[in-house]
């Protein structure tokens, strides 16, 4: 138990490291909210959505764990983790989600399990439409809303009114944080009976407060010019699109719904977009399950060999 409890912490805390920038990156980069206090409101609302959003992610999840041992569940968590950390060393937000499919395809496969690949390929197809559908729920919402804040001609209400939808919005990515890249987490653990909701949501805090800064930069300010319309318009669109997969139990990225709203406003907006960090970030999202996959392959058949 403890075994396991480690290596979901690790994964936890890695997943605060990098996917935190996802649901605070913008609010970060555009000055409305401090870096601390990003890190309160992923503390607060990403604990939320692991209690109350349900189970449906961390079922599809734990079913493709089927048939693994308590050890092969905890390199899954090892690898995923360790690909995750090397990309947050070099500030690109890679998926977590992406991580944890491709360490459990790749830990099926050195042990000779059958892969449920009818769901696997369910979960690739989502990811590839979630970031456009991100694009266009951020393109939607600003021009919904952009009009409304026209009509108010006080500085200090327009201000005010900005900072709290920006607020409104990362709290709404936080919890999706829980719900969606943490319930990853959460699957895993609870399939071997520990449940661990909370741990695991203080360990994701731990995380974003210790590592997260230079990925939140990478979001915030690397992507595309941001205000504060553009920032809320971009979170909420991406949150939206999670919510959407939730209600499917699709385990989708944050990071690739954030960088598709970013993407996809700035475009319509007439915006430059910096198509050399894009690029970046997309093949980071490439190497992303298959470095897991292959790291949890080849650690989980060394431990097979040697007995463990």
């Amino acid at each position: 138990m403890l075994t396991i409890l480690a290596a979901a912490f690790f994964m936890a805390w890695a997943i605060g490291a990098n996917d935190s920038a996802k649901a605070v990156g913008t609010a970060v980069g555009v000055g409305m909210i401090g870096f601390r206090r990003a890190v309160l409101i992923i503390a607060v609302f990403t604990s939320l959505g692991a209690l109350l959003g349900g189970s449906a992610v961390s079922g599809t999840v734990s079913g493709l764990a089927s048939g693994l041992s308590w050890g092969e569940v905890v390199l899954v968590l090892l690898s995923a983790a360790l690909a995750v950390t090397i990309a947050s060393l070099w500030g690109n937000p890679i998926s977590t989600t992406q991580s944890i499919i491709g360490a459990l395809v790749g830990a099926s496969l050195a042990v000779g399990l059958s892969v449920d690949w009818l769901t696997v390929a369910k979960i690739v197809l989502a990811w590839f439409i979630s970031p456009v559908l991100a694009g266009l729920l951020a393109i939607g919402t600003y021009a919904l809303y952009k009009p409304l804040l026209r009509r108010i001609k006080c500085l200090r209400n327009l201000e005010l009114t900005q900072k709290w939808l920006v607020f409104l919005a990362s709290a709404y990515a936080a919890f999706n944080l829980g719900t969606n890249e943490l319930a990853n987490v959460i699957g895993l653990s609870e399939s071997h009976g520990a449940d661990v909701r909370l741990f695991l949501a203080a360990s994701l805090a731990i995380g974003a407060l210790t590592f997260s800064r230079e990925v939140i930069m990478t979001v915030g300010k690397g992507i595309a010019p941001l205000g504060p319309t553009s920032a809320f318009a971009s979170e909420f669109g991406a949150a939206l699109s999670v919510t959407l997969a939730n209600l499917f139990a699709l385990p989708v990225s944050s990071g690739q719904a954030i960088v598709g709203a970013i993407s996809g406003l700035a475009l319509y907006k007439g915006e430059k977009v910096n198509k050399e960090v894009v690029a970046g970030i997309v093949k980071s999202w490439v190497r992303a399950p298959l470095s897991a996959g292959l790291i949890a392959y080849i650690i989980v058949r060394l431990f097979s060999a040697a007995g463990f």
